[in-house]
């Protein structure tokens, strides 16, 4: 293991079960809907990528950025990047994906965004970890992988300045 890395929080294997369950959850809950799914990037894309190889729904997959962290601090004020397309999103079911729920703001952010548009049928969300903390948002993910200890964690998707997504499993980054 990486020196900068420290315990492993959750396993490739158990991201993967992890993963299944939800993919089951998530099918059965849009059976009959027109599902498009939007992983927050950079991060959420690793879970989408899993979760759509797993679903037994089609979909469509669209694609947003959104800043909420430099490095281990949070931004005052996170920003959506690449929203053109949901102008588009007539008469869909939006699954909104992304690794973690940890301040909320990004979910509080997007959902808003989304919610503004009145042709939209119906917008959710999930989460591979919830962090275990107090937040004052809204809005809370549909669908939560696993609840997590309010540690800085890198791999499968989070990040510390860009490194670590790569990583098959989640784990803490060490604080010295």
């Amino acid at each position: 293991m990486n020196k900068d890395l420290d315990q492993v929080v959750l396993s490739e294997e158990s991201i993967k079960s992890i993963i299944e369950k939800m993919a089951i959850s998530i099918s059965e809950d849009y059976r009959n809907m027109n599902l498009t799914m939007i992983p927050i990037m950079n991060g959420g894309l690793f879970m989408a990528v899993d979760l759509i190889r797993k679903l037994k729904v089609s979909c469509q997959i669209e694609s947003l950025k959104v800043n909420s962290y430099f490095g281990k601090e949070q931004m005052v004020e996170s920003k959506i990047f690449g929203a053109e397309f949901m102008a588009r999103l007539n008469c869909r079911d939006v699954l909104i994906v992304d690794e973690i729920y940890d301040s909320g703001k990004t979910i509080d952010l997007v959902t808003m965004e989304l919610e503004t548009n009145p042709k939209i049928n119906s917008v959710r969300s999930a989460v591979l970890l919830n962090k275990n903390k107090k937040r004052e948002t809204v809005y809370h993910p549909n669908y939560i992988g696993v609840d997590v200890a309010n540690e800085f964690l890198v791999g499968y998707g989070l990040d510390y300045n860009g490194m670590y997504r790569d990583l098959p499993y989640v784990c803490c980054l060490k604080t010295e």
